[in-house]
C-alpha cells in the first residue's frame, strides 16, 4: 500500500475547477514534484493535503490513515505534516533557535538540543542559533525553515517552491542539501514548483498536471522522454514535434527515416517527437552521417559553454528546429550545416 493515496479529489473555487479529478500515489520515503504551469492546482493540492483546505469531493489517505473523506477533513494541527513554503516564512522577532523549536512542548534542555542537532543536519554551524533571520542569507533561512519542519520529526513533508527565491547557484546547492537531508530521514516528500530542470533532478516521481487534472506521472527518464501529448512534451522542455508517416516500425519524416520506441501495430499518419539533443550538428559534410538532413542558421543566441541556435531545413523551411551546441562552434546566421537525429523517435497515442 502507497504512503501517501490521493482519490478522484476535486476543489472549485466559484466557478473555477482548481482540481478536477486528482489521483495520486506517494510511496514511503520517496520523492514526488508536482509540476505544472501557473494556476493549473499545484498549490491547491498542496494546501488539501495540509489540511489547509477541505476538498469538495475525493479522498486523502496518509499512512493509512484517513486525513479527509469528501468535505469531512481532519484538522492541519493533527496531521503532523510538515511545511516549507517560498519565503521560509520565519519569525522574525524571534532567534534561529527559537525559529526551529517553535511548538515544540519539550522541556528547554531537549529542545536546545534537538536545535543544535537539527542545524548540523541542514549543514548550517551551531553559532548561527542566536542570530535572527534578517542576519541569514536566502540560503540559510531556507535551511532553518526545513530544520523547523523537522523539529517535530512529520511523517511527510510538503515544499511549496521553496528555492524559487533563490539564485541559480544557491537554489541547486539549498535544493541538494535538503534533498539528502530528507533521504537520509526517510521521510516522505511532495514537492511543487514551475521549474521543469528542479523537478527533473530531485524527483523519483514526476506528476505532471494541467487544468486541474493529472496528465501524467512516472520516473523523470519516463516522463520527459515518452511525454503523454505534446502539451506535456513542451512543457518539459525543448520538443521537436513532426507529422510522419509511421510504417515498419519507423516513422518518415522531414529529418529522415527514424525508429520509434514503444511502436505498436498502428501505421499511417502519426505526430513523433524528439528532444533537442538527439539532434547533432555538423559543421561539414565529411563530418556528418551518412543520410545527413542540411540546415541553415537563422538565429543563434550564445550562453557561455552552449549556444542556442535557431535552424530551417533546406528541403523544407516551414520547419524550424531549436538545438544547443558546444558554443566552440560558433556557428554563424546564414551558415549552411548538417543534421543527424540519434535514438528512437517517441509516437504520441
Amino acid at each position: 500500500m502507497s504512503f501517501v493515496d490521493i482519490q478522484a479529489l476535486r476543489k472549485r473555487f466559484g466557478p473555477v475547477a482548481a482540481l478536477d479529478g486528482v489521483d495520486l500515489t506517494v510511496e514511503r520515503g520517496s520523492r514526488t514534484v508536482v509540476v505544472g504551469p501557473s494556476g493549473c492546482g499545484k498549490t491547491t493540492l498542496l494546501r488539501l493535503i495540509a489540511g489547509f483546505e477541505a476538498p469538495d469531493a475525493g479522498r486523502i489517505v496518509i499512512g493509512g490513515d484517513t486525513m479527509a473523506e469528501g468535505v469531512t477533513a481532519m484538522p492541519a494541527h493533527k496531521r503532523n505534516i510538515g511545511i516549507v513554503a517560498q519565503d521560509g516564512c520565519l519569525f522574525p522577532h524571534l532567534t534561529v533557535a527559537g525559529n526551529i523549536v517553535f511548538g515544540m512542548t519539550e522541556e528547554q534542555s531537549v529542545r536546545r538540543a534537538r536545535a543544535a542537532e537539527l542545524m548540523e543536519m541542514v549543514g548550517l554551524e551551531r553559532s548561527m542559533l542566536s542570530r535572527r533571520p534578517d542576519e541569514l542569507s536566502g540560503g540559510q533561512q531556507q535551511r532553518v525553515a526545513l530544520a523547523r519542519a523537522l523539529a517535530r520529526k512529520p511523517r511527510l513533508m510538503l515544499l511549496d517552491e521553496p528555492f524559487s527565491a533563490l539564485d541559480t547557484g544557491l537554489r541547486a546547492a539549498t535544493r541538494k542539501a535538503v534533498g539528502d537531508v530528507l533521504k537520509a530521514e526517510g521521510i516522505a516528500t511532495l514537492l511543487v514548483t514551475h521549474d521543469q530542470s528542479e523537478a527533473l533532478g530531485f524527483a523519483d516521481q514526476l506528476a505532471v498536471m494541467r487544468s486541474g487534472r493529472l496528465v501524467q506521472s512516472g520516473r523523470p527518464r519516463d516522463v520527459y522522454s515518452r511525454p503523454a501529448d505534446p502539451a506535456t512534451a513542451a512543457f518539459l522542455g525543448e520538443a521537436v514535434i513532426l507529422r510522419a508517416e509511421l510504417k515498419d516500425g519507423h516513422a518518415h519524416c522531414v529529418l529522415g527515416h527514424l525508429p520509434v520506441s514503444a511502436y505498436g501495430s498502428s501505421a499511417g499518419q502519426g505526430m513523433i517527437m524528439l528532444r533537442p539533443e538527439q539532434i547533432n550538428v555538423a559543421e561539414q559534410e565529411s563530418t556528418a552521417s551518412e543520410g545527413a538532413i542540411r540546415g541553415r542558421v537563422v538565429e543563434t543566441g550564445f550562453r557561455g559553454s552552449t549556444c542556442d541556435v535557431r535552424i530551417v531545413l533546406r528541403d523544407d523551411e516551414n520547419v524550424v528546429l531549436n538545438v544547443e551546441v558546444a558554443s566552440s562552434m560558433d556557428l554563424a546566421l546564414g551558415q549552411e550545416i548538417y543534421l543527424n537525429v540519434t535514438g528512437e523517435a517517441h509516437v504520441f497515442g
